[in-house]
């Protein structure tokens, strides 16, 4: 009893109003010197493009696209560090369907290979940051601008559920960099704003 109304009083925190949402993006100071940061309307749902021959990892990627897909706010570096950063947020039943679209992408596609650029999939840990977490990288070949050769690009999704949020930070990367590390660290600041958000509702 207890437990289902503790659960009943998360589910009931306010969605974050489109000021809070722009306070919880990452700014040039939590990234240090060599990195900038823009404010863009992107959209995140591109995952699917990459069509993989496996019937469970295409649902999750469909799913994950219907649920994260569509533009907007995304902090976008450029510089030392290349990423991009969405704070998601809404009612108890929006978060329960972006949650569920996150968890299935590392356990369904661990291990595959899509059609398109050369890319593969692999599901990665990570310690728990939030009310839940879900981590997981692409790997793709990209020819950034006409007359260039193919490059090989990673992206690393770290995705964690706090309240009425959902922040999704993507770091990107050559192949064979390190970089792992570096996101982790920019996916607990990204998280960390969120909570000083939702703390300053007092």
């Amino acid at each position: 009893m207890i437990t289902a109304l503790v659960l009943a009083g998360a589910l009931a925190v306010a969605p974050l109003s489109a000021a809070e949402i722009k306070k919880a993006l990452l700014t040039e100071k939590d990234f240090g010197k060599g990195t900038a940061v823009l404010v863009r309307d992107l959209d995140g749902g591109f995952l699917s493009m990459f069509r993989v021959d496996n019937a469970r990892c295409m649902d999750a990627l469909k799913a994950y696209d219907a649920a994260f897909g569509g533009k907007r706010p995304t902090a976008w570096t450029i510089g030392k560090v290349a990423a991009l950063q969405q704070v998601f947020t809404g009612n108890a039943a929006t978060i329960k369907t972006l949650k569920a679209a996150a968890a299935k992408v590392g356990p369904a596609c661990d291990g595959l290979e899509g059609f398109r650029g050369g890319s593969s999939f692999k599901r990665k840990k990570v310690a728990n940051l939030g009310d839940a977490t879900y981590a997981f990288e692409i790997t793709f070949d990209h020819i950034p601008w006409a007359g260039q050769g193919r490059e090989t690009y990673v992206s690393e999704f770290v995705v964690v559920a706090y309240k009425s949020a959902v922040v999704v930070y993507q770091g990107q990367t050559g192949k064979g960099d390190p970089t792992w590390p570096t996101t982790v660290k920019n996916a607990k600041k990204a998280v960390a704003k969120v909570k000083k958000v939702y703390a300053s509702r007092g």
